[in-house]
């Protein structure tokens, strides 16, 4: 199961406060305006988040690389 950490979560909620964005409020019937995408490698796992209008946000934690 992939998850965020505080950090990253903290880091998301800013982000997406402050996201102007036309599509915000639409999130559809079932959501699907953020994608989460989780990706494994040998170090650790890439995080981005990214909107339907194109705009992401890299949540990686190197850190813990």
């Amino acid at each position: 199961m992939f998850t965020l950490d505080d950090d990253q979560r903290k880091k998301f909620d800013e982000w997406n406060r402050n996201h102007t964005c036309s599509l915000k409020k639409y999130s559809g019937a079932i959501g699907g305006r953020l994608t989460y995408c989780f990706t494994p490698t040998g170090l650790g796992v890439c995080l981005k988040v990214k909107c339907v209008c194109g705009e992401e946000i890299d949540l990686t934690d190197v850190s813990n690389w």
